[in-house]
């Protein structure tokens, strides 16, 4: 669609993204203040999928000019929607599980997501010879409400399992709507410490992965002239990360969240950019760099960003909704946009490559000391949960049994 709207137009599509971003964030604060979590889950996934169908008519007209201005929205939607999506989808998760259940589960189902990628992208080469791109748009959308039946039950088994935290906390146990203003994601981020490293370190993340992005380009395009030679490399390479990922993902994530805590989960991304801007400055070759692709992104994708989703878990109810999205949202593309004008300012204030690829460095590793005082903070507010829920379990009527709260009375029945 960005192809079809024409190349000339990407950068005005990327700030329209943006604008976008910024739009819907008070827009999602309010369905969160008004609507359960339930009601927020169902709205916010058929008003994407409402948008499809309303894409897939638009999209069956002769005329070009409005093809054209369709592909451009689509564009800026495929952007909102692939942030929102995936944002309410963790926020829900990290009301739902505790510091101790996520950091066991939320390798695995980010699997899931990694599996579905995959198998999203075979359906989609295999039925694009047999059916137009409009048509292509009935199928997501379908999914969409296979997706929803899912996190209906999801959410009936929660809310049929009596926990201590739900006791502590009912709002979190009925999934009841948060209540509050427009902008309390923005002015949550604002007052918490811990949420604002969350942001710089996503922003440190995105300026590291836009450099190597900017690298990409130089390497690549010196090392393969053709145009089929760099799109079968580009292949290749994403496979071998999608099938990287999916191995972390389902295996070592939840080994190391609880051998290590989310230190180790945390740091690997931003030691493997490091170890990789040090490389590509001894040998900036094509086989270093789609290696370190690779094992970069598969870290990424595999132990780290799961991790970060865990941090989620030990904050309130409000900044799991809004300030996330908020983070995921207007912090990520505003993390983009600002990273790309850091590094063109670089570039003309520094004339040698060579230079920025040195000081990159330092910056990975001003990620990895943030990403340590993350993983701290987190289980200090993990451990003062607990001893919360310790301390409510030993003034009420209820006792502790593999994590689940019986009533003492029913012993006796």
């Amino acid at each position: 669609m960005g192809v079809a709207s024409g190349r000339e137009s990407l950068n005005w599509l990327f700030l329209a993204t943006f604008i976008a971003m910024v739009i819907a964030v008070p827009v999602y604060a309010a369905c969160i203040a008004r609507l359960s979590r339930k009601l927020v889950v169902g709205v916010v996934y058929r008003f994407f999928g409402v948008n499809l169908l309303l894409f897939w008519f638009l999209l069956q007209s002769e005329s070009p000019e409005i093809r054209i201005w369709v592909a451009r929205a689509f564009f800026v939607w495929a952007s909102v929607y692939g942030v929102y999506a995936t944002s309410v989808f963790w926020s829900v998760l990290s009301d739902l599980f505790d510091s101790d259940d996520a950091k066991s589960s939320f390798g695995f189902i980010a699997a899931g997501g990694t599996t579905g990628a995959i198998a999203g992208s075979m359906v989609a080469s295999a039925l694009s010879t047999h059916l137009s791109t409009h048509n292509l748009l009935l199928i997501p959308v379908a999914m969409m409400e296979v997706g929803l039946w899912f996190a209906s039950r999801l959410q009936r088994q929660v809310s049929g399992t009596v926990s201590l935290r739900d006791k502590l906390s009912t709002s979190g146990a009925t999934g009841e709507a948060t209540g509050g203003g427009l902008l309390d994601g923005v002015i949550g981020v604002a007052k918490s410490r811990y949420l604002l490293a969350i942001c710089i370190s996503l922003v440190l993340g995105q300026l590291c992965g836009t450099y190597l992005y900017m690298q990409q380009a130089s390497i690549v395009g010196a090392a393969i002239q053709d145009e089929a030679g760099r799109t079968s490399l580009f292949s290749n390479m994403n496979l071998a990360t999608q099938v990287l990922t999916l191995i972390l993902q389902a295996s070592t994530t939840r080994w190391l969240a609880h051998r290590a805590g989310l230190t180790i989960a945390l740091i690997s991304a931003p030691i493997a950019y490091a170890v990789m801007f040090a490389t590509l400055g001894i040998a900036p070759t094509l086989a270093a760099f789609a290696i370190g692709d690779v094992i970069r992104r598969g870290l990424t994708y595999g132990v780290t960003v799961p991790a970060r989703e865990v941090l989620f878990t030990v904050v309130s109810r409000d900044d799991k909704y809004k300030s996330k999205g908020f983070i995921d949202t207007v912090i990520f593309r505003g993390g983009d946009a600002l990273s790309s004008q850091i590094l063109a300012g670089a570039k003309y204030l520094f004339a040698s490559p060579a230079i920025i690829q040195v000081a990159m460095i330092p910056v990975a590793f001003v990620w990895t000391g943030i990403s340590f005082w993350l993983a701290f903070q987190q289980k200090k507010l993990a451990d003062a949960a607990n001893k919360q829920q310790a301390q409510g379990a030993s003034n009420s009527d209820f006792r502790v049994e593999s994590r689940a709260i019986v009533p003492i009375a029913s012993e006796n029945n």
